[in-house]
């Protein structure tokens, strides 16, 4: 478990299911997913991907939980990612519309940059989609920059890169 000033990063557990897979059928949640909202199929196999990272991967998402109110509000971390035919890790969150505004996807984000840094990741990959300015915004505060754009599943995107 990681803790922030104002947030606990976790691994997700079986019993976030209640209130996760809501959020991965919800547009606005979903709103920058190149398929947006997921079916209850597809949020369920997503679910179980969150909750199987860590013990098969070693990296995945973290569960996002708001101190003050106990409220998860969304994931932040890292996964493995193909980038220009490699095997890279990619760095990514995801918040209720409730939580965005407050600064916790930089505060969520600087926990997890660390966290990889002390897992002896060098370099970590992110993207997004390539309208998205807010969330370019917040990974230029976290110091990545821009190296290239492409297409992930069919949205064009934005790629950036970080040296730990």
């Amino acid at each position: 478990m990681i803790q922030t000033e104002r947030l606990e990063l976790r691994k997700f557990h079986p019993q976030d299911r209640e209130l996760m897979l809501p959020l991965l059928q919800d547009a606005e949640f979903m709103a920058f997913s190149p398929n947006g909202a997921m079916t209850a199929e597809q949020a369920e196999i997503r679910f179980q991907q969150l909750v199987d990272a860590f013990p098969e991967k070693g990296v995945g998402k973290f569960c996002v939980i708001e101190r003050s109110s106990g409220e998860l509000i969304g994931y932040c971390g890292i996964e493995s990612f193909t980038y220009q035919n490699k095997q890279v890790v990619e760095h990514g969150y995801r918040l209720k519309t409730s939580a965005r505004g407050n600064g916790y996807a930089t505060e969520a984000s600087k926990a997890v940059m660390s966290y990889a840094k002390e897992a002896g990741y060098t370099r970590i990959y992110a993207f997004t989609e390539s309208s998205h300015s807010q969330s370019q915004h917040i990974l230029g505060k976290l110091g990545f920059k821009p190296c290239g754009s492409g297409e992930y599943q069919n949205m064009p995107v934005k790629y950036f890169i970080k040296m730990l």
